[in-house]
């Protein structure tokens, strides 16, 4: 199934949208939220764009701006999408 099919949960109103590789962008919002925009393969409960908050307040920091570095590790606790967003880029 391509992305193109699927429904995007993603919460409107972002301002900004940056990729980093793999099909994961970070979108940042005017209340200086950011989400992790991913297609979420959920097996059998289907697969859609979702974009879940990074936790700023007692979980993620934004240890770098620009190019982005967020810390600790990003999981997708729906799918178990797991990784860094180091100097932009995802690993």
């Amino acid at each position: 199934m391509s992305d193109e099919t699927l429904t995007d949960t993603t919460m409107p109103g972002w301002t900004t949208r940056q990729e980093h590789g793999s099909g994961v962008a970070s979108l940042r919002y005017p209340d200086g939220s950011v989400r992790i925009q991913h297609r979420c393969d959920r097996g059998p409960r289907g697969a859609l764009i979702a974009a879940p908050a990074l936790q700023l307040s007692g979980g993620h920091s934004i240890a770098q701006a620009e190019p982005l570095t967020v810390t600790p590790s990003i999981l997708c606790k729906d799918c178990g999408l797991h990784g860094f967003i180091t100097d932009g880029v995802w690993r």
